[in-house]
């Protein structure tokens, strides 16, 4: 075993495999981003003794990086070397009235935006700036985008309305807003309070009644009353 040991060092690399987890089909990060990565902070791999080569840098640079979650191994198999990531999965990008624009993971860490981001992801406008640090996570003291990321939550977790709503924003009376993605009804959403009850019975509406209904027949839907939806006429 000893002589195995030894015999090992004494090879040198002559591959990589990058093994990248990610919920999303986009992912924030590719394999060739991960090789670029290394390359910049000169961690070289190819043709270099195995003996040589400090696996804990490579683990350390790589948990630097703003979209990687964990790095979950960093060893050899053979004289290859196996990098396995795990990428933070988005849930919310947002657009703040300022201009600026930022993710928040599922888990409510914010991270800066990317262009990568995928169409899957729900985009929320009209936000307050808030100032973040890196990593942080989204808490009630940022009121306004803590509402925003409880019912956009409760929308990704429902294969129904994942589907439907892609677009949240506040409105002047500081109501959420949801934006049906292929031009169905706005739905006036209020704030988080009772946000699953609000959902259940929105579900109502558009299982046993809009079905019905004129395609153009309402403008909008207001579920902010307990166990009541108001629909507005269009004025067409």
């Amino acid at each position: 075993m000893i002589w195995a040991v030894f015999k090992t060092h004494d090879r040198t690399c002559n591959a990589i495999s990058i093994i990248i987890h990610s919920a999303e089909k986009h992912v924030l990060l590719t394999k060739s981003d991960i090789s670029n990565i290394l390359e910049k902070n000169n961690l070289k791999w190819e043709g270099k003794a195995i003996k040589e080569m400090d696996l804990f840098l490579f683990n350390k640079i790589l948990a630097q990086e703003n979209y990687i979650k964990s790095v979950d191994k960093v060893h050899f198999l053979g004289s290859k070397l196996q990098i396995e990531i795990t990428l933070y999965d988005i849930l919310l990008e947002v657009h703040s009235k300022t201009g600026e624009k930022y993710l928040l993971d599922m888990n409510g860490v914010y991270l800066p935006y990317s262009p990568k981001v995928g169409s899957s992801v729900i985009v929320a406008e009209r936000v307050n700036p808030y100032n973040f640090k890196k990593k942080e996570a989204v808490s009630s003291k940022h009121s306004e985008l803590y509402q925003l990321f409880t019912v956009a939550s409760l929308i990704k977790s429902d294969c129904f309305y994942a589907d439907l709503f892609h677009k949240l924003y506040i409105d002047d009376k500081q109501n959420i807003i949801l934006v049906p993605s292929k031009g169905e009804i706005p739905v006036v959403f209020g704030n988080a309070q009772e946000a699953e009850t609000k959902l259940k019975t929105l579900r109502y509406m558009y299982d046993e009644v809009l079905p019905y209904m004129s395609e153009h027949k309402y403008a909008r839907l207001d579920v902010r009353f307990k166990n009541r939806i108001v629909a507005t006429k269009s004025k067409s």
